[in-house]
C-alpha cells in the first residue's frame, strides 16, 4: 500500500476547502513553469514527489518546521534525491519565504497529515499560491483508477534484495548508538588506535555530529544509505534492536552492546511487561534475539538478564562497560566545568530522574517534586562549599514544561550529550530508578534515591530485576527523608555497602573495557588480512 492510499484510508484527504479539493497536477505544473517552487515538508510525501511527480520541475528550495532538520542537507533525509542536483539543498525554515515576493512563488505542501496547519501558516505569511500533493494525487487517481504505484515497503524490499547481492566489505563495521557516544564511542576510539585501516561507519541523525578522523558518518534517516551500509558491513555493533526488515547475511557478525553498563535495574525486552504486551511483539523480539551473535557484558548478572530479556542464546563476551571507561578519565571534570563555566572548587550534584511513560503520554511532561533549593542548602550544611545542581531529564522532556527554572545554582544539563561525563564530573548523584546510579557507584560516589512514587512506578510501570531495598543506596520517598539521609550519611558504611554489592554481582570496572572490546572485534578483521 503506497503513501497516498494509506492517507485516503485514514481519510486525510477529506477537506472542506473547495479550492484544495479541486487542485490538479496540471494546475501545479503550469504554475511551476512560471514561478519559483518551494517544497514544504520533509518526509514520505516529499519522497513520493521526487519518486513519481518531479519530472523537469526546477525546485527553488525546501522548507520544514522541524528545527532539527533545518540547516541540514536534503540528501541526509531523502534517498530519492541521492546523486541529483537536489542532494545538497539545505533545508530551511518557512520564514525564508519572507525574503521572496509571494507573487513569484508557488509552494507544494508534501505532508499528507498536516497540510491544513501548513496552509494556515502560509496564509499568515501572506501566501495564496500553494498546492497540496495529497489532493492532487487523489484527483489524478480518479482520472486513472487502474494505475498502480508501488508502496514504499515493496520498493524497500527490492532495494534490500539488490544490496544483499553486493559483496560484504571485510573491513567495515557499522555502529548505531544514537549520536557519537555510549559504549561504541569508547570502542571506536580504541579501534582507531589499532591503526587497522577499518571503515568505521556511524549511523546518526545529524551530519554535524563531531567525530574523530577515521570515522564516517551516514544518515540513519536516509533509508537507502542506512540499508546499504548495513547489508554490506562485516560487523554490526548496536545498542538498540535491528529493524525487522534488515536481512542478516551468512558472513555478517552482530554484536549487541545494550545501552546500560554492567548491571541494570529495570526489566527490558521479553521481561518487560509494560512493552511486551502482545504475541506479535514477543515474536519480533525473539527474531531479533536470534540475529545476535555476541553480547558484550560486564557481569554474570548482566549475562543472565540479557539472555532472558533478549531471548539470546549466543555467546557473551565479558569486557566490562566501555561507556564507563570515561569515568576514570580525570580530565573530564575540567571539560564539563569549562562547558558550564564553573569554578574548580564548585561541588556538583547530578539529578537524573527516570522518564515516566504513563505521565508523559498523558501530559507530555513529568512532575518533578524534588525541593532543589532545600537540597542545595542541605548539601552545604553537610559538606560545606558552594554547590550547583545539574538536572538531566529524559531527552523527550522539556525542562520548563516540567515546571523547572534555571538559576545560578540549578542548571539544565539535559542537552549535554554524554551522561557518563556528567557522572564523572559530579560529586554526588540523586536518581530514582535509572541504572545510571551504578556508574556513580563504580567510583564510590554517594548516590541517594529519591522515589516519591516508588509503589506506583514499580507496581504499575516498570518491573525491577533487583529488589529496590537491596540496593546499596539510601532511599527516600519525601524531601524530608532525603534531607535526613544526606545529613546522616555515613561515608565508610556507604563505601562498604557499595563494595559488597558490586562484589556480589561480580562487577569490576577498571577503565579498560573499550580496549578489550576493540581487541575482540579486531580479531575478526585480522582473519581477513
Amino acid at each position: 500500500m503506497d503513501l497516498i492510499t494509506k492517507a485516503m484510508k485514514q481519510k486525510y484527504h477529506l477537506c472542506e476547502d473547495k479550492n484544495l479539493i479541486e487542485q490538479t497536477w496540471e494546475q501545479f505544473y503550469q504554475n511551476a513553469t512560471e514561478k519559483k517552487v518551494f517544497l514544504f515538508g520533509i518526509g514520505g510525501g516529499m519522497a513520493y514527489f521526487f519518486r513519481y511527480c518531479c519530472g523537469q520541475i526546477k525546485i527553488e528550495g525546501v522548507i520544514d518546521n522541524d528545527e532539527k532538520k533545518q540547516n541540514q542537507r536534503l540528501g541526509w533525509f531523502s534517498a530519492e534525491v541521492l546523486q541529483t542536483k537536489y542532494e545538497n539543498f539545505i533545508i530551511q525554515s518557512p520564514n525564508i519565504l519572507n525574503d521572496y515576493d509571494e507573487r513569484d512563488v508557488t509552494v507544494l505542501i508534501t505532508s499528507t497529515n498536516y497540510y491544513n496547519l501548513m496552509v494556515k501558516q502560509l496564509k499568515q505569511l501572506g501566501y495564496k499560491d500553494y498546492f497540496v500533493l495529497l489532493m492532487m494525487e487523489v484527483n489524478r487517481r480518479k482520472q486513472f483508477p487502474n494505475e498502480v504505484r508501488k508502496g514504499f515497503e515493496e520498493i524497500r524490499e527490492e532495494f534490500i534484495v539488490w544490496c544483499c547481492k553486493q559483496e560484504i566489505a571485510d573491513h567495515k563495521i557499522v555502529m548505531h548508538i544514537g549520536e557519537y557516544g555510549g559504549h561504541a564511542k569508547s570502542i571506536t576510539n580504541q579501534l582507531l588506535k589499532l591503526e587497522m585501516n577499518l571503515d568505521i561507519v556511524w549511523l546518526v541523525d545529524r551530519d554535524s555530529t563531531e567525530i574523530p578522523d577515521g570515522v564516517r558518518l551516514v544518515s540513519k534517516r536516509n533509508w537507502k544509505n542506512y540499508i546499504y551500509e548495513m547489508e554490506t558491513a562485516k560487523i554490526w555493533l548496536f545498542d538498540i534492536n535491528i529493524p525487522d526488515h534488515i536481512i542478516k547475511r551468512k558472513d555478517q557478525i552482530y554484536i549487541q552492546t545494550k545501552h546500560w553498563s554492567s548491571i541494570t535495574l529495570k526489566t527490558f525486552g521479553l521481561d518487560d511487561a509494560s512493552t511486551c504486551t502482545s504475541d506479535e511483539v514477543k515474536e519480533q523480539l525473539k527474531r531479533h534475539g536470534k540475529k545476535i551473535d555476541y553480547i558484550f557484558s560486564g557481569s554474570d548478572f548482566d549475562e543472565k538478564s540479557c539472555q532472558s530479556g533478549f531471548g539470546f542464546q549466543g555467546k557473551t563476551v565479558r569486557v566490562g562497560s566501555a561507556r564507563s571507561d570515561i569515568l576514570f578519565d580525570e580530565s573530564i571534570k575540567t571539560k564539563v566545568y569549562s562547558k558550564f563555566n564553573l569554578k574548580q572548587n564548585t561541588h556538583v550534584l547530578l539529578y537524573s530522574p527516570t522518564y515516566r511513560d504513563k505521565e508523559f503520554r498523558a501530559n507530555q511532561n513529568m512532575t518533578v517534586t524534588l525541593d532543589m533549593n532545600t537540597l542545595l542548602s542541605t548539601l552545604e550544611e553537610r559538606w560545606g562549599g558552594k554547590w550547583v545542581l545539574f538536572v538531566r531529564l529524559h531527552p523527550w522532556l522539556d525542562f520548563k514544561k516540567c515546571g523547572l527554572k534555571e538559576t545560578e545554582n540549578i542548571i539544565n544539563a539535559g542537552k549535554y550529550q554524554e551522561s557518563e561525563e556528567l557522572v564523572a564530573a559530579s560529586n554526588i548523584m540523586i536518581t530514582d530508578y535509572s541504572s545510571i546510579m551504578f556508574e556513580a557507584a563504580f567510583l564510590k560516589r554517594p548516590v541517594f534515591l529519591y522515589a516519591p512514587d516508588r509503589k506506583e512506578y514499580i507496581d504499575g510501570e516498570r518491573g525491577l530485576l533487583i529488589e529496590y531495598d537491596d540496593l546499596p543506596f539510601p532511599i527516600a520517598e519525601t524531601n524530608t527523608d532525603l534531607k535526613q539521609s544526606i545529613l546522616n550519611f555515613d561515608v565508610s558504611q556507604y563505601e562498604k555497602n557499595v563494595t559488597d554489592f558490586l562484589d556480589k554481582y561480580g562487577i569490576y570496572e577498571d577503565g579498560h573495557a573499550g580496549e578489550r572490546a576493540a581487541k575482540f572485534i579486531a580479531g575478526f578483521f585480522r582473519k581477513n588480512l
